[in-house]
Formats: structure tokens, sequence, C-alpha cells
């Protein structure tokens, strides 16, 4: 990409941003049900775990992290912010095989801005800051329940490992939306990785079998939307494990971002205008 093709998105992004600002204020009914949604999710979780404790004290993962009510409470809340974040952030992302297949790009095709940028750009959801701020309330109030200590160095660890994570997780969510060149519609295998992301964020991964461990760091990365943050801001992983995680999810997001930009590209040649 051309330096001043960067140079013109980032012009555009606070245009965007506004817009996007703009449209979660008039959509207030969705604004209100996203925040309800995410106060039910988190009490039905605390509620989950608070049985799962009060069973089983501790749940030992097979790394350095005992897993407690306070532990398990707070994983709860950096999920939370991961998840709006990405709401916020990826939404676009989540789009891009409706507009492959049924949207069109034709509108985004004629404009001097990359089109993949666009797709990102115009659908940013603000109402996803709404979830962050629910989830930062939530490590807040986990922290001073049960007095919990986080060091400044561990936090910024583990809010590089959730952001460079994330990335790498729907990036590789964006490529399996670009196959709808080659296959059409492809709804359900997004519903099946949406399943699997749903189903184990909250979890912590660590006590899982190493098969399912490992399939979820190296090959459809969960761990970073919640279970590496967590144990890495609340410091229960040795520097040199925090960073070998980043590592990970550095390369998971590199290799990524190299197979979306290879798959859009060859898409964009044998892409045929929806109706046409």
């Amino acid at each position: 990409m051309r330096t001043q093709d960067i140079v013109r998105q980032l012009k555009l992004l606070p245009s965007y941003l506004r817009l996007s600002l703009l449209r979660t204020a008039e959509d207030k009914i969705q604004l209100w049900g996203a925040f309800a949604t995410s106060i039910i999710s988190i009490v039905l979780y605390m509620f989950f775990w608070n049985v799962i404790t009060y069973q089983i004290p501790v749940l030992t993962g097979v790394g350095w992290v005992v897993w407690g009510r306070a532990e398990l409470t707070f994983l709860i809340g950096v999920t939370e912010i991961a998840w709006g974040f990405g709401s916020f952030a990826y939404m676009g992302l989540w789009e891009v095989h409706w507009y492959i297949t049924e949207i069109g790009l034709e509108e985004f095709r004629i404009r001097p801005v990359s089109s993949i940028y666009q797709i990102f750009a115009q659908n940013f959801w603000a109402g996803g800051l709404l979830q962050v701020a629910i989830g930062g309330a939530m490590l807040f109030l986990s922290t001073i329940t049960f007095g919990l200590v986080i060091i400044p160095i561990n936090l910024v660890l583990g809010i590089f490992a959730l952001l460079i994570g994330q990335a790498a997780l729907y990036i590789l969510w964006g490529c399996l939306c670009c196959l709808a060149f080659w296959i059409g519609r492809n709804q359900g295998l997004l519903e099946v990785s949406d399943a699997v992301e749903m189903n184990f964020a909250r979890m912590p991964i660590d006590i899982m079998p190493f098969g399912v461990q490992y399939f979820l760091t190296f090959v459809f990365p969960v761990i970073f939307i919640s279970t590496a943050p967590t144990m890495i801001i609340l410091g229960y992983l040795p520097l040199q494990s925090s960073l070998f995680y980043l590592g990970i999810a550095g390369g998971l997001a590199l290799l990524w971002i190299v197979v979306f930009r290879f798959l859009w590209a060859r898409g964009l040649k044998r892409y045929q205008p929806v109706g046409g």
C-alpha cells in the first residue's frame, strides 16, 4: 500500500468514526438492547461460575494458573471488553461475505480508497464501546471485591496480547468470509466459527485437554479473547511465558493479514457484480 493511500485513509477515519457515533445515537433501541444483553450475559456467567466454584473451589490448569472465583470473575470482565472492542472495530469483517454475495462491491471500487478499508470504516459500531465500559466496570469491581493486585507492566502486556490476538482471530474470520468469492454464501461456516468463540471465550482454556488448547491457541486463537490476557494481567505467568503468548499472537496476526490480502486480491479478480 502506498504512503499516500495510508495518509488518505487516516484523514478519513475521524469522519467515519463521527458517522458511527451518530448512527449509534439514532438507534437507541439497538444501543439499549446491547446494554441489556451485556448485563444479562454477565449475570448469567457469574451465576454459572459461582455454581461451579461452590462445587469445586478452584480449577487447576496444566499451566501456572489456579482459577478460583476471583480469577473467573475477572475473566468475565476481560471477555466483555474484548467482545465490545471487537464489535466496534471488526464489525466490517463480519459483513464481508454479505457484500460479496448480496450487497455488492461496486460502490466501493469506484472510489479512490481501498474497498476493504471502506467496508471496515463504514461498519464501525460505536455501541461496542458501551460493552467495553461495562467490562471495565466489571474488572474494577472484581479487583476491589477480591483484592486483586494489578501491576502496570502486566496490564500493558495483557492489553497488547488481547488486541493483537483478537486481530489474529478476527482477520482469520475475514479470511473465511473471503471464501464467498469462490463458494458463495458461507453463513454456516461462519456460524460454526462464531459458536466456537462464543462457547470457549469465557472458559479458562488452559484447563482444557492439550489438543483443545493447541487448537484454540494456534489454529483458532480464542485463547487471546480472555484467557491469555487474564493470566498476563493478573501476573500469573512468568514474563518469558507472557512474551511467548505475545509472539504467538503477533505471528498469527501477520500470517492471517498476508492470507487475507492474498484472498481479497484474488477474489476481486473473479468478482462478478451482484445481479450481473
